[in-house]
């Protein structure tokens, strides 16, 4: 008795169907391929967009017997998801995507930056899935999104390092403002959109957000560093709260706070930031006021703001 599925008894016709058969297959996924892409190019839906790109950002269009030579990569349509985001927003203008010749690559860059920032993101290979959006000359990851888990993670390491050191004296301080706010701004439309779990960090303008700094038991040397700054400044830092700590009143009505926010038990040491407007993060402080950014930059083994642990170790 013949075996139809074992491929050593087929007749010749039945082989010719199977490999008929492939090949059809194979078309059908590229013609899927293709209406996914019109749906991410074309859309002015959101929930239209984020559908195609979460698909498109695992779609595996070879086949056995049926290969595209030319393809973009799965983290490629990221950007365009990005750079269609902010379009729906009418912020398309801010970005600007572009692409090698001969060669199937995407890589974005920010507007206000121009060509001193390149940008692409990277696919995460371990279980957490994802990807990080990555400064292509520094290596430096900035964020972090998974589309899957409605996930965005801001990295403040990578924040400091390449817009507070590397652009520092070459980038005026309100091109960076400008620049970074198109990533605080596609982070908003994806919490307000989607309902995205985001943390944004050292970017975060809300007076009740803590920012926990990495050594939880603060050297008492760090906070003194800071009042002799504030007084060569003709700036005056007082006592926190109950002797814990200290306060500096800023322009503008703008007070940050550095205290330890479990006076019981284990320490968690903190900055915040108090604006009338809440519109003033952290980050903005170090734009602002060099003596901040100095003293920072100078203690940062002590006082770097702590990223999500799960996601940038």
């Amino acid at each position: 008795m013949i075996n139809e599925n074992d491929p050593s008894t087929l007749t010749t016709s039945g082989r010719l169907l199977n490999y008929n058969e492939a090949i059809k297959s194979g078309l059908e996924t590229g013609l899927t391929f293709t209406k996914l892409m019109d749906q991410l190019i074309k859309t002015h839906d959101a929930d239209e967009l984020v559908a195609a790109a979460t698909q498109l950002a695992d779609f595996k269009l070879d086949s056995d017997y049926v290969t595209f030579p030319h393809q973009y990569s799965n983290a490629d349509y990221y950007l365009l998801f990005m750079s269609r985001m902010l379009e729906l927003h009418d912020q398309g203008k801010h970005v600007m995507v572009q692409s090698r010749d001969h060669h199937e690559e995407l890589t974005q860059q920010l507007t206000p930056l121009g060509d001193r920032g390149t940008f692409s993101f990277r696919v995460e290979t371990s279980e957490n899935g994802g990807v990080f959006y990555r400064e292509r000359a520094t290596g430096q990851s900035l964020f972090y999104l998974n589309l899957d888990r409605k996930m965005f993670r801001f990295n403040s390491h990578a924040l400091t390092q390449l817009f507070i050191i590397d652009l520092h004296d070459t980038v005026p301080a309100d091109t960076v403002k400008a620049s970074v706010q198109i990533l605080v701004d596609f982070a908003r439309y994806l919490k307000e959109d989607y309902g995205y779990s985001v943390d944004f960090n050292v970017l975060d303008a809300a007076n009740q957000q803590n920012y926990a700094v990495r050594s939880a038991d603060l050297p008492a040397g760090v906070v003194d560093r800071l009042f002799v700054a504030a007084a060569k400044n003709e700036y005056m830092l007082t006592n926190g709260v109950n002797g814990n700590g200290a306060q500096i009143q800023l322009d503008r009505n703008v007070v940050v706070d550095i205290f330890n926010n479990q006076l019981e038990g284990q320490p968690e040491w903190v900055l915040t930031v108090h604006d009338d407007d809440q519109k003033v993060s952290w980050f903005d402080i170090l734009l602002r006021y060099p003596f901040m950014r100095d003293w920072y930059l100078e203690n940062l083994d002590d006082l770097e703001i702590v990223s999500d642990p799960l996601i940038f170790s």
